[in-house]
């Protein structure tokens, strides 16, 4: 693929290499409260989704494992509020660092993949995100890769919304074409992106719900992120 730019997704893409995040948490709680079920989990963190998306309880400085401080938080106080645990079984720190840790373990695997796609590509990021995905990346040493990042708290609106990245693309000035998109959502990433007139490759894991079986709009597909090296390199 001989594309000038290439245009990553952030969460459950590059941190989780294609796990929904839902499936992480749902891994940590059940570390310390193995009796949750997964209705009372996906309540949960559909909760603590929905409150941040109308509080701003993430501030633009916070690094992931304080914003993963406030989203267990807001899981625990769901699930207490349910009647379904005792404040006594609250694990906020454990399951935030735990979660921080995977995040970043896939991180430390894909930095020089990203360091190698960025002596050869214009790398940028569209993200739905918290508004703080600049001191993210900062804080595990990869913003410096990407030219661009452009996440929905600060446009205002979120993906499948093509105007994400259409941003991206006016303000690294170069046409969809002339892009390729990576991102784990068939439906968020693949589907906008190729309505635009980019490439996409699509990060087929473990999403939120069961999988499309008919994804026409799907240049490649991928179960590995390091897959990208025989790829694009």
């Amino acid at each position: 693929m001989e594309n000038k730019a290439l245009i990553f997704d952030y969460g459950a893409t590059l941190d989780t290499n294609g796990i929904h995040w839902y499936y992480i948490f749902k891994q940590e709680h059940l570390r310390y409260n193995n009796f949750l079920s997964d209705e009372q989990l996906r309540d949960a963190y559909i909760y603590a989704e929905q409150t941040l998306s109308k509080k701003r309880l993430i501030q633009s400085s916070d690094n992931f494992l304080e914003t993963l401080l406030i989203k267990v938080k807001l899981q625990y106080e769901r699930l207490y509020d349910q009647g379904v645990i005792l404040q006594t079984m609250f694990h906020i720190n454990e399951v935030a660092e735990n979660c921080y840790h995977i995040a970043k373990q896939n991180i430390l695997r894909v930095k020089p993949l990203l360091q190698r796609l960025a002596e050869k590509y214009r790398l940028a990021i569209v993200s739905n995100f918290y508004g703080n995905l600049e001191s993210v990346l900062r804080d595990y040493d990869i913003r410096q890769d990407f030219e661009s990042v452009i996440e929905s708290a600060v446009i205002g609106v979120s993906k499948p919304d093509k105007k994400l990245l259409l941003t991206c693309l006016e303000r690294m000035n170069i046409k969809a074409e002339n892009s390729t998109i990576v991102g784990d959502s068939y439906k968020k990433d693949i589907v906008p992106a190729k309505q635009l007139g980019a490439s996409t490759i699509w990060i087929k894991g473990q999403s939120w719900k069961d999988n499309p079986t008919f994804t026409p709009l799907a240049d490649v597909i991928i179960t590995d992120i390091m897959e990208l090296e025989n790829i694009l390199l």
